[in-house]
């Protein structure tokens, strides 16, 4: 059965039992490293971030909507089964309402364990739904619903879905932008976006966990390449100059990629992201663009260090030394202060090994003194 998925929304649809429905790891919400999973860890991630169970608590207090069609087509290695290719986060709620196996690989199966008895949803039960014969006659609905529609998806999810239509579809940027009815540039960078978070997986610098962060808040990513000066930083092209099939950054700059990434979403425990929230990223964008900025961050992982870096480096260069001066000694206390309370943590032994290293900083610290004291006594 064929038919164009807009004719068979308005009331041309099939029923199916639940038992006969797969959850696809193809589904845009789910990250790539889910790819080959089993239902119930597809299940799982769904319920956890995409509010499966505020659509499992409407359908026990509401029932089902017979309006709610979801998307399938035949899969393609068990022809009795279908894969959802538009409804994965209802299909989850049915799940859980209908199997135990589900719900206990969820986050909270308690709560689920309770609605569930009162759902009346069995795996056997019926679902409405519209059978499509490939992913290519589902994407103009999919598209449009999940990128300008009434039900949007994360950025993640947006270019997830754009990189489907453009590699394993064959579209133009500018075609699936169409398709979607958004903008190319829009659509364009979603793309680039994405394709920049897959070239910084493959950076031996980057660990997984850094991966899996950059997934999780891709709006990140978003953010940092609509500002020119991170654009640049990394040589990442405008959408209406991105090539596809080409590396969006260039491998002599791929340094570059890998420490912006760590800046942003940390590159394990003893390197900690220096962005905290997205409004900082514009703080990161004034500091990179800046060389004393750049060798501050590169050598503290400070933000707030390498911006007053910065502002010290434009004061010294307007001819305002004093002030400059005055604000690297006041950041020098403040790591030194920092120092200080690691140093309580220490054992005996191992600050006894500092003792140089602390002989060195208070020699340092006298002839400052020293100098500053003897400017005052000829001033006066």
């Amino acid at each position: 059965m064929s038919t164009d998925v807009r004719t068979a929304m308005a009331g041309n649809t099939t029923h199916i039992g639940l038992d006969r429905l797969r959850l696809d790891e193809r589904n845009p919400r789910l990250p790539e490293r889910l790819r080959g999973s089993d239902q119930a860890t597809l299940a799982a991630y769904l319920e956890k971030t995409a509010d499966a169970f505020q659509i499992a608590e409407s359908i026990v207090d509401n029932g089902y909507f017979g309006t709610e069609h979801i998307v399938v087509m035949q899969h393609p290695s068990d022809k009795d089964t279908f894969v959802v290719l538009e409804g994965n986060r209802r299909v989850t709620a049915l799940l859980g309402l209908s199997d135990e196996a589900f719900r206990l690989a969820f986050s909270k199966p308690a709560r689920w364990h309770s609605i569930a008895a009162q759902g009346g949803i069995s795996t056997t039960s019926l679902v409405p739904t519209v059978i499509v014969s490939s992913r290519e006659e589902a994407a103009p609905m999919i598209g449009f619903r999940h990128f300008t529609g009434i039900k949007k998806w994360r950025a993640f999810e947006q270019a997830r879905y754009v990189k489907y239509l453009v590699e394993d579809e064959g579209m133009t940027i500018r075609n699936a932008a169409k398709l979607m009815g958004a903008s190319s540039v829009k659509v364009g960078n979603a793309y680039r976006n994405l394709e920049i978070l897959e070239q910084a997986r493959n950076l031996p610098g980057v660990p997984t966990e850094t991966v899996a962060a950059a997934e999780d808040e891709f709006s990140l990513i978003t953010v940092a390449m609509a500002n020119g000066a991170l654009r640049e930083h990394v040589g990442a092209p405008l959408a209406s100059q991105l090539k596809v099939g080409e590396p969006p950054v260039p491998h002599e700059r791929t340094p570059e990629l890998e420490e912006l990434i760590g800046w942003i979403f940390g590159a394990g425990d003893a390197r900690p992201p220096v962005v905290k929230e997205s409004r900082e990223i514009g703080t990161l964008a004034d500091v990179v663009a800046d060389a004393a900025g750049r060798a501050a961050l590169r050598q503290s992982r400070d933000l707030a260090h390498a911006k007053q870096a910065v502002q010290e480096a434009h004061e010294a260069e307007h001819g305002n030394e004093a002030l400059a001066v005055g604000r690297q000694i006041n950041s020098s206390v403040r790591i030194l202060e920092s120092l200080e309370k690691r140093l309580r943590g220490m054992s005996d032994a191992d600050r006894a090994k500092l003792r140089n290293e602390a002989a060195s900083l208070l020699h340092l610290a006298q002839r400052i003194s020293s100098t500053v004291e003897r400017s005052t006594a000829r001033v006066r």
